[in-house]
């Protein structure tokens, strides 16, 4: 197990992704769904504001760079392509399921449940996102996400003690960039494409 310090690290590496994607979207390289972005900008910054009133600890900064982050590539994303194309009804479906989600989470008195609510709630903001890297990767930049991963396998490395509340959410948040990460850096849509149309050559040729 890594020293509690090192959950400086994580948010550092966290900010340089968001930094990176950010940059990202300057340069043309990525192109995201704000909506997603805002969403889980939100859940975080949420999060953090909740977790003031109990006073400021260390995984205060964690939850501070998972909401600055995202918002920030939110605006230079609404900046840079603005919002229009992406007011889809799938979209908007997953943003509303995703937002009651949330309210879900921060009316829950307990704390395993309200968990279970914050990663469904994430999910769904997610759906967005995963659907666009998937039917277009080069629109997304997969850097960020495998940095993401990093970092929340830095934090996992920290716990001292594994319960539920403490270990999900870090752990969803590593197996959801590796997915992101994967649909970002591979062309699945078309390897599938692929994989489709051999299949049933090969079906033919044995009969």
């Amino acid at each position: 197990m890594l020293p509690v310090g090192f959950v400086l690290l994580s948010v550092i590496i966290r900010l340089v992704s968001g930094g990176k994607y950010a940059w990202g979207i300057v340069q043309g390289r990525a192109r995201p769904n704000p909506i997603t972005w805002f969403l889980w900008g939100l859940t975080a910054m949420i999060a953090f504001f909740a977790q003031l009133q109990q006073g400021f600890t260390g995984q205060s900064f964690v939850l501070l760079a998972l909401g600055i982050t995202p918002l920030t590539v939110c605006v230079i994303a609404l900046m840079k392509h603005g919002i229009q194309r992406y007011l889809t009804s799938f979209t908007l479906s997953c943003a509303s399921i995703a937002l009651v989600g949330i309210i879900l989470w921060r009316i829950t008195a307990q704390p395993s449940i309200a968990i279970v609510f914050s990663i469904i709630a994430d999910i769904f903001a997610s759906l967005p996102t995963l659907r666009k890297s998937y039917e277009d990767p080069s629109s997304e930049y997969p850097l960020p996400y495998l940095l993401s991963m990093v970092s929340m396998l830095i934090t996992l490395l920290t716990i001292r003690s594994w319960a539920f509340v403490t270990y999900a959410f870090p752990l969803y948040m590593f197996g959801i960039n590796l997915v992101l990460f994967s649909f970002a850096a591979l062309p699945l849509q078309e390897m599938a494409r692929i994989h489709l149309s051999i299949v049933p050559q090969l079906s033919d040729e044995e009969e």
